[in-house]
């Protein structure tokens, strides 16, 4: 259960943050040691002389490091990073002796032996980052892990393996360069880092001991059996690598100090607005696309030939109160566009309420009409657009009732709209139905219906006429058109049709 709410915490952290402004940071290294001696000093069970060689290898090592004050709130004006993190390093290995460079006393020691290693330290970090000056960084870590050694003996052809741990602790130090951003906010970097170890490696057993089983002296011990190393160490004090790195979230101080300084600007826009916030996110892409709030080969688009500089910067000025570009250069491009021509918020705004005004009356679109009540509930205009958004639904249902032209879609329309403006257009609409079908039970719903419509007289001379030619006796059910009915036998004979009534020449705009 801790772990479901742990992980449903961190999936609505992750959502609310707004990582361009808190202090979300996390970074991925890569190291390599070109140069690393690893200088072993032990003795074996049946060796004739100790063993003291040095293994140069190439170690790799991978880490992973977070910011453990990782919050949604706005980041905290400091130069350095506080980090968290894990990773697994040295992972090296070789050969540490043959049998071409010691002989078992005696006889006991057999040809075609090698004795190596594979060793890894997985620990865990703690430390801090510092922005010295622009891409520069310096990093100082302190790690505590578990060195594992993985130990194999090889005689002609079967290997035996033994494994050893012990721990390990040491503080390691990084100087980093940004090279350059690779994705929004991902930097890749440069570094050297040099690592210190304290805890030596002591008595570390490579191979059990052999036996002698007196009765049985056919059996031969391996020529490595029972080595103990007294020490392994580095042959270097300190160990130095190179580093490539993915930082994600980094910020320099310069960076910083503009992003606070800009951060106090916006607030300033905010509040010497008396107008209430109406700029959405439809609202700032809207913008962004007509007046090109982007650089172009690090420079603004110029956009004066379609703009004048006072709309220019009144748009300008809405847009950087309430939305948030991309990144930091160009925030800080768009405020200095802004210093060269500054304007009132309010009049921005209490023009871009006309403006839209005139827009959405002349779009005939009841949904961004119906928008624009929404955003400006208060405007001046609502009455009218409130009246337009009435005719225009009137007309668009009906304009569907008349597509699908049916009983119950006229029905429909004359049912949500008793005093619609299409009202006689849809009556007529239910009439031709009704002499297409020329049904007797048609034309008298027609007459219940419609007592005093448009069309009741030619309706009562088509029903005496049907009634007359088809001498019916008419047994109905139902109220709606279309309903079935049983009609006594009748002669085939040919029925006299009423003319259509002529259509409408109301306009359906």
């Amino acid at each position: 259960m801790r772990k479901i709410v742990f992980i449903l915490l961190s999936v609505v952290a992750a959502y609310c943050a707004d990582f361009e402004r808190s202090n979300w940071h996390t970074q991925l290294f890569f190291q390599v040691e070109p140069y690393a001696p690893l200088q072993f000093e032990g003795k074996g069970q049946y060796l004739n002389d100790p063993i003291d060689t040095k293994v140069t290898t190439v170690p790799l090592s991978l880490g992973y490091l977070f910011n453990p004050l990782f919050t949604p709130l706005f980041k905290a004006d400091v130069p350095f990073t506080l980090w968290l993190g894990g990773e697994i390093s040295t992972f090296q290995f070789g050969d540490i002796a043959s049998d071409d460079d010691f002989e078992a006393s005696g006889t006991r020691s057999g040809k075609g032996q090698t004795l190596s290693f594979m060793s890894m330290n997985p620990a865990g970090l703690a430390g801090f980052a510092f922005n010295i000056a622009g891409n520069l960084d310096i990093r100082v870590l302190g790690g505590f892990g578990i060195q594992y050694f993985r130990f194999s003996n090889e005689q002609n052809g079967n290997t035996s393996t033994y494994t050893a741990t012990e721990q390990t602790m040491y503080v390691s130090g990084a100087l980093e360069y940004k090279l350059f951003e690779i994705f929004e906010d991902t930097d890749l970097k440069i570094g050297i880092n040099v690592r210190k170890e304290f805890k030596k490696l002591e008595n570390i057993r490579a191979s059990t001991d052999y036996a002698v089983d007196q009765d049985d002296l056919s059996s031969i011990p391996g020529a490595y059996s029972g080595v103990v190393f007294s020490k392994i160490e580095s042959s270097i004090p300190v160990r130095i690598a190179l580093e490539l790195s993915l930082d994600f979230g980094r910020e320099s101080r310069r960076d910083r100090k503009v992003r606070f300084a800009l951060h106090d600007r916006d607030g300033q826009l905010r509040s010497n607005s008396d107008v209430k916030d109406t700029v959405t996110d439809w609202d700032c892409m809207a913008i962004e696309r007509d007046y090109r709030f982007f650089l172009d080969n690090g420079e603004l688009p110029d956009v004066s030939e379609k703009y004048t500089k006072a709309q220019f910067s009144d748009v300008l000025e809405s847009y950087l109160a309430y939305c948030h570009p991309e990144d930091l250069a160009t925030k800080e491009k768009l405020y200095n566009a802004l210093d060269s021509n500054k304007v009132s918020l309010k009049e921005y705004q209490v023009y871009q309420e006309d403006s839209r005004y005139d827009q959405v009356m002349a779009s005939n679109d009841v949904e961004m009409m119906e928008m624009y009540l929404q955003y400006y509930p208060d405007s001046p205009h609502r009455t009218e657009v409130e009246a337009k958004v009435k005719v225009l639904g009137d007309y668009q249902v009906f304009k569907k009732a008349q597509i699908e032209n049916s009983f119950k879609s006229y029905l429909e329309y004359l049912n949500n709209f008793p005093n619609g403006s299409f009202r006689e257009e849809a009556e007529e609409g239910i009439f031709r139905l009704v002499q297409e079908g020329n049904r007797v039970k048609d034309y008298e719903i027609y007459l219940r219906r419609f007592p005093e419509g448009k069309y009741v007289s030619d309706a009562k001379r088509a029903l005496h006429e049907l009634k007359r030619t088809t001498g019916a006796s008419i047994s109905s059910t139902g109220d709606e058109f279309g309903t079935t009915e049983e009609v006594a036998p009748q002669p085939e004979q040919p029925v006299k049709k009423t003319k259509a009534p002529k259509k409408s020449k109301k306009s359906k705009k």
